[in-house]
């Protein structure tokens, strides 16, 4: 009698394991948003604008971590001449996002 308590009990723990492993897995998919997008919300933002003015690598990389989590990114910032001013986070080919800010323009690749 003991040995089926154990085998039932058994079978559900290792049930209830595989569904939350698999829930698990349901939740980690990752949400896409379009550099457009992202670089559109943080145009709201005026601790933005003053860290690109400003050119604080630090702010931004915080500013883009809170809306980006791990999202990889690239923001580069460009003067009007077309020199590179800053640049953070990684190398992304093919997705862009440009804003032209009063007296420089900014570059979000994602």
């Amino acid at each position: 009698m003991y040995v089926l308590d154990v085998i039932s009990a058994s079978a559900i723990i290792l049930a209830t394991a595989i569904a939350l492993l698999v829930a698990n897995q349901l939740l980690v998919a990752q949400h896409y948003c379009s550099p457009d997008a992202v670089l559109a919300v943080l145009l709201r933002n005026e601790d933005f604008y003053q860290a690109v003015y400003a050119l604080d690598a630090s702010r931004l990389r915080a500013i883009l971590g809170s809306y980006l989590d791990t999202t990889p990114y690239n923001l580069t910032i460009f003067d009007l001449s077309g020199n590179r001013l800053l640049s953070i986070g990684m190398e992304i080919e093919g997705i862009t996002g440009v804003a032209i800010l009063t007296g420089l323009m900014a570059l979000l690749g994602g």
